[in-house]
Order: C-alpha cells, then sequence, then structure tokens
C-alpha cells in the first residue's frame, strides 16, 4: 500500500481517530505492529502451532514495545481478529527548546509550531540539543500511536535552503 515507511513499516496516512483497527491474527507478518496489552509494539518472531484435533491453529507472536522496548508476547487463535495500532512517523525541523526542556517543532507540511514534545535524554536529546544550538537544520523523526509519541531519530538536513 502506499505511503509505507519500509524502514519501520509505518503508515504514514492519517487514519482518522480510530488508534487501531482488527487483523487476522494469521495475515500478520514480522515487522508489522500489534496491540498487545494495550501497547503498540512490532512484532519480532510469529511461529504458528497446527491445529490439533479439536481447536485451531494459534499464532505465537514476540513483539518489541515501540515506546518502551520491551519485550511481549501474545497468543491468538490464527482465525481470530487481533488489534493492529495505527503508528504514524513524522519528521520536523527542531527550531528551538524551551526553559521546560520541550522542543519547537515546525511542521513544514502544515506550518503548525509542535510544542508538546519534550526534549528525549541522553545521547539523542544531546545531539538535538548541540544542533539546535550549533543552528543546524535539525530534522526529528517523531513517531506516535495509541496516544503516546516519541523521537526515534534525529538528522541534519543540509538540502534545505531557506
Amino acid at each position: 500500500s502506499s505511503g509505507i515507511n519500509a524502514e519501520y513499516g509505518v503508515e504514514t496516512a492519517d487514519a482518522g481517530a480510530s488508534k487501531h483497527y482488527p487483523v487476522q491474527a494469521s495475515s500478520l507478518k514480522k515487522g508489522q505492529h500489534i496491540l498487545i496489552k494495550g501497547r503498540p509494539c512490532k512484532i519480532d518472531n510469529i511461529s504458528t502451532s497446527k491445529p490439533g484435533k479439536h481447536g485451531s491453529a494459534k499464532c505465537s507472536f514476540v513483539a518489541i514495545d515501540i515506546f518502551t522496548g520491551k519485550k511481549s508476547e501474545a497468543i491468538s487463535p490464527g482465525h481470530a481478529n487481533v488489534d493492529v495500532p495505527i503508528v504514524t512517523r513524522k519528521e520536523y525541523l527542531a527550531s528551538g527548546i524551551d526553559n521546560a526542556g520541550f522542543l519547537n517543532l515546525y511542521d513544514e507540511e502544515s506550518g503548525d509550531m509542535i510544542e508538546d514534545i519534550r526534549l528525549p535524554e541522553g545521547d539523542m536529546g544531546d545531539k538535538i540539543k548541540g544542533m539546535v544550538d550549533a543552528d543546524a537544520m535539525c530534522m526529528v523523526s517523531v513517531i506516535r500511536s495509541m496516544g503516546e509519541e516519541k523521537i526515534i531519530d534525529v538528522k541534519e538536513d543540509n538540502n534545505k535552503n531557506y
């Protein structure tokens, strides 16, 4: 389908107010997303057991939480529906950091300023701060799902001439 970011397998189209949608368990593949205990996870491994005398094939999922990195497992009958979270990824230009540690992010598509995402801790935050302080073209990638958001990537964009 169009609008898929190959690296993260992320839908970029806005899917409206819904945060997740049902998908038949047996149709999911490694690298896709699944909701486990209400958490958006990226599927790391799937194993399918053969159906027994009574019952149906079961799909066993091992998946990594896209926000915390925590591993989760879930088992579902292959014919049953599981919930797949809607995950979006968007790039913003970081133009500053306020006193409370929130980034000033510019959405080049809509022209909006996003000011509710905190500077991440650790190396990523240090890198962003260094680039913003140096007035570099700092592009941050933000993933959003299930009402949460996280900066997952930062890079300098030298191709933009303002």
